[in-house]
């Protein structure tokens, strides 16, 4: 088949896809970064090189869905990547294949989420083809800095929001987007009556578990880091929220510890703090935190559920002294 009409034929079936973003590589990722943000664009990613040096950061145009991206390496050859959106990827790499057209890579699974798939225009100009849902805007490590005030209607749809987007969020910086958008949700049940709460803690189920275990042990780590006991309060309620609905509740315990030793480290009453939350729970739960009170361990806990003091770039860590990797963030 000729080229040409290989081409009309995949044009006539493949459907929509969008322009998504384009890769830059950078000798200077924030002399760049710098650039792009005098032309409006705000970053959304930042990621850094172990030396600390910038080596990624994508940005969002202040009108329109693209993205802008840009990566540490020579300026100069062949390193400008044209990323085009599909909704269906493996259905638009079948018509591709059947039209002769040759992927140079793919389809996989990158560590970033996206699914993508890379080949070469005529000219040898090459583009990526790829699905990656809400992570292309949303991915659970966005800079906090980057999110926009969502209306009631969005926060309130939150629960089945997380349900499925949140693989990597245990690891990434503190706080970022994710933070801000659970902590939004847990201030708005804070606002509205034990009924609301009572319907949080039936809907947020074992599919949320880990999610919100996650955010309770970040939030300790950003109460401890701010001393700021609100943080805390944020992430016991996190953890109350889904006892209910918790298959098994032994990971939970844990989190509740260190959430204590942050509250105390924040320079709050830790007992205060969970007396709060336990007052905003449904009647069922709520003796979960009273209980926890009543331990004889309470001036070690963080050390008693396996947690140390540690760094990352942002400041105090607690790092966890069991297991090897991150919750997987359901």
């Amino acid at each position: 088949m000729p080229p040409s009409l290989a081409y009309s034929l995949a044009h006539d079936s493949l459907g929509d896809v969008r322009l998504n973003h384009i890769l830059l590589p950078c000798s200077d990722v924030e002399r760049s970064l710098a650039f792009y943000r005098c032309l409006g664009l705000t970053p959304i990613v930042r990621d850094h090189l172990p030396d600390g040096i910038p080596r990624y950061a994508r940005l969002i145009f202040p009108d329109g869905d693209a993205t802008l991206s840009l990566e540490q390496g020579p300026p100069a050859g062949p390193g400008v990547v044209v990323y085009l959106e599909s909704d269906d990827l493996d259905a638009q790499i079948a018509t591709l294949v059947a039209a002769g057209i040759v992927l140079s890579a793919g389809p996989e699974m990158k560590p970033w989420f996206w699914r993508e798939a890379t080949l070469s225009d005529p000219d040898g100009h090459r583009l990526c083809l790829y699905q990656a849902g809400s992570y292309r805007r949303d991915p659970p490590w966005r800079l906090s800095s980057s999110v926009v005030a969502r209306t009631t209607a969005e926060v309130v749809d939150l629960g089945s929001f997380l349900t499925a987007h949140n693989r990597g969020y245990v690891d990434t910086g503190i706080p970022s987007a994710r933070d801000v958008q659970i902590g939004a949700y847990l201030q708005r049940l804070m606002s509205n009556g034990i009924e609301e709460r009572d319907q949080a803690a039936n809907a947020l189920g074992q599919a949320h578990t880990d999610t919100f275990l996650s955010y309770g042990e970040r939030m300790a780590t950003l109460s401890a880091r701010e001393r700021n006991p609100h943080h805390a309060l944020l992430g016991v309620l996190a953890v109350a929220l889904t006892w209910r609905g918790c298959v098994d509740v032994r990971p939970a315990i844990p989190i509740l510890g260190l959430l204590y030793d942050a509250a105390k480290r924040a320079g709050g009453e830790p007992d205060r703090v969970f007396v709060e939350a336990a007052a905003l729970c449904p009647a069922d739960v709520a003796p979960v935190l009273r209980d926890f009170l009543t331990r004889a361990d309470l001036d070690q806990i963080a050390d008693e559920m396996g947690f140390s003091d540690g760094q990352d770039r942002d400041g105090f860590r607690y790092r966890r002294t069991w297991g090897t990797g991150g919750r997987s963030g359901g």
